[in-house]
């Protein structure tokens, strides 16, 4: 009996052990990452084509949208429709029978007339799309620019403006470089000190390549968004004015034509311009520029913001009459991703992310930015636009050219200008 004993026991431990190995070795078995469900979910999706419309040429889309979208999601063919986004040029594709599913930049006003105003709301809650990677001042101007509200796209590219300037000119002169501390009482200083003649030259300190930038620094309507009220008796646009007349003054009538960027990098006899990000690529190649750039310099009585995006802001929209919106959706929030950004950023295409990585590539594959403080572009954040942008601020044209050229005061100026955008306006609804 005690040898049957012995016996069943040694039966039983081994089939305890037995059992104890196929447990470990399931355990420790290799799973292949193809056979997961997520990869699984991948393989099944139908293959769908989606359509862009932008007006670049081929070599653009395939390298800004196609090539990184198919990499991305191979079931995803990208097709163009070139055209441009245009009230007139739309009516032409749909007549044409094509209806795109993305469209690139189209107006708050060509959304609206054309019924393209698509809610992406749905969507994010749909795939419960987390945003946060987005600098939240972007989405609040698109949804600024809308009556209800709604995010109607989701950013692609921003401009940005910025304080160019020359270091020759500067060293001539003697004067300390602008920096990120830089206010525009102090660039008024600068500009009065490298405003003068040397060596038969005459160099101007100070120009506005964009003549509305510390302006939209301000964030404030020229109108009303309800009314179509003319607003140019706010506070703002007289600190603005002073500002503009400053400037003028210091350039003095006998220097040609006032806001003239092109002196900045043809003559090269401007010290400091405000213009676009993009002369960092234009300019690389002027010969004997010795440039660099810095923030915008920011209002002494406000916060140190930079200008308000809006004018800016170019987005991506979806077709309301889409099959495909989810694959569309996919392709839009693919361009907002740190992957993507990261790479357009390098390539100076204006980022929107919120990541400092992204933010800190901004034109590093261009090998002549390498030496420039392009890092301080972002120093100061976005100014956030007003609650609600007006559509007809459209209507009014400050044209500070023309008043640089004229003998009217501010005040008077700024009458005549408020009385002529009405009458736009006015016409404007009449025709609606």
């Amino acid at each position: 009996m005690k040898a049957i004993s012995r016996m069943i026991i040694s039966l039983l431990l081994i089939l305890f052990f037995g059992l104890l190995c196929v447990a470990c070795s399931g355990k420790n078995e290799k799973v292949d990452p193809t056979d997961s469900p997520d990869s699984a979910k991948e393989d099944e999706k139908e293959p769908v084509t989606i359509s862009v419309l932008v007006h670049w040429d081929e070599e653009m889309f395939n390298e800004r949208f196609k090539e990184p979208i198919e990499k991305q999601f191979p079931h995803i063919t990208l097709e163009q429709v070139r055209a441009g986004s245009g009230q007139e040029d739309l009516e032409e594709v749909f007549a044409s029978g094509t209806s795109p599913d993305i469209f690139f930049e189209l107006s708050q006003q060509t959304m609206e007339y054309l019924e393209l105003d698509y809610d992406l709301s749905e969507l994010i809650e749909k795939h419960s799309y987390d945003l946060s990677h987005i600098n939240p001042v972007f989405l609040e101007s698109i949804r600024s620019k809308d009556k209800e509200g709604r995010l109607l796209a989701l950013p692609y590219e921003v401009i940005y403006y910025v304080l160019f300037y020359n270091k020759d000119i500067f060293d001539l002169f003697g004067q300390p470089y602008p920096d990120e501390n830089l206010t525009w009482n102090k660039a008024l200083d600068l500009a009065r000190n490298l405003t003068s003649e040397r060596n038969g030259v005459h160099y101007r300190g100070l120009d506005l390549g964009n003549a509305e930038a510390p302006l939209q620094q301000l964030a404030v309507n020229k109108t009303d968004p309800e009314t179509g009220e003319v607003l140019l008796d706010q506070p703002e646009f007289g600190q603005y004015f002073d500002l503009i007349d400053q400037i003028l003054d210091i350039q003095g009538k006998s220097d040609g034509e006032a806001f003239n960027q092109g002196r900045f990098d043809g003559d090269q006899t401007t010290a400091m311009v405000v213009a676009f990000v993009q002369g960092l690529n234009w300019w690389k190649e002027t010969e004997g520029l010795n440039m660099d750039v810095a923030p915008l310099p920011v209002w002494d009585n406000g916060p140190a913001v930079s200008h308000r995006p809006d004018g800016g802001l170019i987005g991506l929209s979806i077709n309301p009459e889409s099959e495909h919106k989810d694959a569309a959706f996919d392709v839009i929030t693919f361009f907002t991703e740190n992957e993507y950004q990261e790479w357009a950023s390098r390539n100076g295409i204006g980022p929107s992310s919120t990541n400092e990585d992204v933010l800190d590539s901004f034109f590093q594959d261009y090998e002549s930015t390498h030496d420039k403080n392009v890092s301080s572009i972002f120093a100061h954040p976005p100014a956030t636009p007003p609650e609600q942008i007006s559509q007809w601020d459209q209507y009014v044209n400050l044209d500070l050219l023309r008043y640089s050229e004229s003998d009217m005061d501010s005040n008077e100026y700024l009458r005549v200008i408020a009385e002529e955008a009405a009458a736009e306006i006015q016409n404007a609804k009449s025709s609606q």
